[in-house]
């Protein structure tokens, strides 16, 4: 199931058949929504990634989108709308936490990303271990992985086709006519499962929900050919933008195609000159990993609020999020908490806290807890 499960987002995410239901496919960051409606039976409606009030339904033309009513918002698992505050949504939103308190979040700009709510209000962002993504219904961290291809986005990141695919539907696969999918409501959040339809009837149908046999047009989803562009194209070539996840690259626009790049070792892409710069002194995109080139065992993390956020680094593995208590905040050089009072001295040397300001720390929390781990 793990292997079908990134297979599924290597090809239902990224692939679209040539024979494609629209020229121009619809992309929102990762997802192909066009390329998913390939594989959907007609009618489906398929959740948005770009605003809760947003959904999409899948004609035999292409997806149409559609829009909630003012104070209504999308709910993919029952394929309705219904007023806000009964909807557990969180994609566009400003403020994830809003109305929320002890509670987690997803972080849907960062696969694997979660925010805990502290009266309202978010913490710096985190990410769940190696290994796991933070599951939003489950409100937890579970068992899963980030496909680093659909991970460079403009702002949103599916991290699994059950995000937006309602519960309790059969749809097929764009690289093999005889794989099928499903999304199954569980106790610990809703799971994608999938089998593989049997020799005497190969060919999945979407429109029938059932395997059966050969025919001319069921498997014209299917082409096998990728979609390189899915997520990663661009406009203007010389654009940059930083990695969400890698502080020492940034992503160029070449030939309209998003491209990776590495700065000099030691160097992070500062996103306030939009330059490398040493580590020391760059002021990295906040949702990637300090650890990197870091020749001590403490780092701190991304923090413009009051630097009180700091992360531990270990041999191996994604690092520990810790915090400062208050009046404090974290001194890499000296590797530990210092008072607050010599903040300013600190901050016009350190890009990690680049903003960052005595009177933050007033209206921060302790927000250092992380959702529990579920397999």
């Amino acid at each position: 199931v793990c292997f079908a499960a990134k297979l599924l987002l290597a090809t239902i995410l990224c692939l679209m058949g040539a024979s494609a239901l629209a020229a121009d496919p619809i992309l929102e960051g990762n997802y192909n929504v066009t390329a998913v409606c390939t594989a959907v039976k007609t009618g489906t409606q398929l959740g948005s990634i770009e605003s809760c009030q947003d959904y999409y339904v899948c004609s035999s033309s292409g997806p149409v989108k559609n829009s909630c009513q003012a104070g209504y918002s999308y709910a993919y698992t029952k394929s309705g709308c219904y007023p806000s505050s009964q909807v557990d949504c969180y994609w566009g939103l400003s403020e994830p936490c809003s109305g929320k308190n002890g509670t987690w979040v997803p972080n849907t700009a960062v696969c694997g990303g979660y925010f805990y709510c502290d009266e309202g209000k978010s913490s710096a962002p985190k990410r769940c271990g190696s290994g796991q993504v933070f599951d939003a219904s489950s409100k937890s961290c579970v068992w899963g992985s980030c496909n680093d291809n659909l991970v460079e986005t403009e702002g949103t990141t599916l991290n699994t086709i059950c995000d937006v695919v309602p519960p309790g539907i059969w749809f097929g696969d764009t690289q093999a006519c005889d794989i099928w999918y499903t999304c199954q409501s569980t106790t610990t959040g809703i799971k994608q499962t999938s089998g593989t339809c049997p020799i005497k009837t190969p060919e999945f149908n979407p429109q029938t929900q059932i395997c059966g046999y050969p025919s001319a047009t069921v498997c014209s989803r299917v082409t096998g050919i990728p979609i390189s562009d899915a997520g990663v194209s661009c406009a203007t070539n010389g654009d940059t933008k930083p990695d969400v996840t890698v502080c020492g690259q940034y992503l160029q626009c070449v030939n309209k195609q998003w491209t990776k790049v590495a700065c000099a070792f030691g160097y992070y892409w500062d996103v306030e000159s939009s330059g490398c710069k040493l580590r020391e002194a760059a002021t990295p995109v906040d949702t990637c990993n300090r650890c990197q080139f870091a020749k001590q065992s403490f780092v701190n993390a991304v923090d413009s609020d009051n630097c009180r956020n700091y992360l531990f680094c270990p041999s191996s593995g994604q690092p520990t999020a810790l915090t400062c208590p208050e009046e404090h905040f974290f001194n890499e050089d000296i590797q530990g908490c210092a008072p607050d009072s010599g903040l300013d001295t600190y901050v016009a040397t350190h890009g990690a806290c680049y903003g960052a300001t005595v009177a933050g720390s007033s209206t921060d929390s302790d927000d250092s807890s992380t959702p529990e781990k579920v397999a």
